[in-house]
């Protein structure tokens, strides 16, 4: 009699729900950041990007512009690649970088120990300060939105801070700046929460709206977010940053679409 003859016959039962889950996350292959080494192989920096952050990045007729492809397209040709861009949205920048199809992201990213949890940053690129952008000037602060409607847009820090702040408000996330800004002029919702530095390209590009600023209500450091196993990239970026800076290339970069050097200086 064969050896197992005697033992019995299990009738096939399907997986469970949690038991396929772990089986396909073991039999599915870890996406391995591209070291340093392997991107310029490649000859391409691959950057994820929302392109609707004026004047930090913006997409127009697949062209890419302002400050954020003008300075990481800089730091690429210090490296010897060029850059591939990749328009998303915001909230899908951790995921494209911890699932190695993307290199970097841009998009006025706030540097945040909550982003730190799962991504890393490159130096601060700039410091930038955040303002109440309404319809209605008489809106200033952050109390003055006691009982409005604050419009934010998905996966950002502004969706992070309005949420928790302490008095009663209806929070709208939309999926992207735009429609944020137009959330708020045609008046959707009360305000947003937005860099004080983008209102001169809003005005321009949208010069009937008028959408006011209110003043700065604090500075937030803005930095290139890269996947956290990739030391090699971020480091390099990080000198090629450092060059970029003392060589007066940076200074020129930020008056050119700032008005003024936005350097953090602490």
């Amino acid at each position: 009699m064969a050896p197992n003859a005697l033992l019995p016959t299990l009738p096939l039962r399907p997986l469970g729900g949690l038991t396929a889950l772990l089986l396909a996350l073991l039999a599915a292959p870890h996406a391995e950041a591209r070291s340093l080494a392997q991107i310029k192989a490649s000859g391409v920096l691959r950057v994820a990007t929302t392109g609707d952050m004026p004047p930090f990045s913006l997409v127009s007729g697949g062209r890419y512009s302002g400050f954020e492809p003008e300075l990481i397209e800089a730091l690429a040709s210090s490296l010897g690649v060029r850059v591939v861009y990749e328009t998303v949205r915001g909230d899908q920048f951790t995921r494209l970088l911890q699932e190695d199809q993307v290199d970097a992201a841009i998009g006025a990213q706030a540097i945040t120990s909550t982003r730190e949890n799962k991504v890393d940053f490159t130096s601060p690129t700039v410091c930038a300060g955040v303002s109440v952008a309404s319809m209605n000037p008489s809106l200033q602060k952050h109390t003055d939105l006691a009982g409005k409607t604050i419009a934010v847009s998905a996966g950002s820090v502004m969706q992070a801070y309005v949420q928790k702040l302490p008095f009663e408000k209806k929070v709208n996330v939309y999926p992207t700046v735009n429609d944020v800004v137009y959330a708020v002029i045609s008046r959707s919702a009360d305000a947003t929460f937005a860099y004080r530095v983008m209102e001169p390209a809003f005005k321009k590009m949208l010069p009937k709206a008028n959408l006011s600023f209110g003043p700065e209500l604090w500075s937030v450091p803005i930095g290139i977010m890269v996947r956290q196993e990739d030391d090699s990239t971020r480091l390099a970026l990080n000198a090629g940053l450092a060059r970029f800076m003392q060589s007066g290339g940076y200074a020129a970069l930020s008056l050119k679409h700032f008005g003024r050097d936005m350097r953090c200086t602490s």
